[in-house]
């Protein structure tokens, strides 16, 4: 697993979008790592409280991942990501470093 990752994740942004068991199949370089950024959706049940989205935890990250492709967005870095995220009508907070980016729905 991790030559077949390091090949295709050789340029551009990684969007990982893998749940933790299967973040232990692979850990990227750290040149890697400095263009890779981790999504998690998480569900606003009521204003201020939040949880993390299971069941349709999948199904959320396919339609953003559609989004991406249909938008033929092609970031170059994190923040190029965030930014195609918010034009395609995502509410998203990402963390300073730009390494993880939380999508916020109110409905799964």
């Amino acid at each position: 697993m991790p030559a077949a990752m390091d090949a295709v994740a050789s340029e551009g942004v990684v969007l990982d979008l893998r749940s933790g068991p299967y973040a232990a199949l692979w850990k990227p370089s750290r040149e890697i790592a400095e263009r890779t950024v981790r999504l998690r959706v998480l569900h606003e049940v009521a204003p201020g409280k939040r949880m993390v989205v299971s069941h349709f935890n999948k199904a959320t990250k396919g339609r953003i991942v559609n989004g991406l492709l249909r938008s033929r967005s092609r970031p170059a870095c994190p923040a190029d990501l965030a930014d195609a995220l918010r034009q395609g009508g995502w509410q998203i907070e990402p963390d300073a470093a730009m390494t993880s980016i939380d999508v916020v729905v109110d409905q799964v």
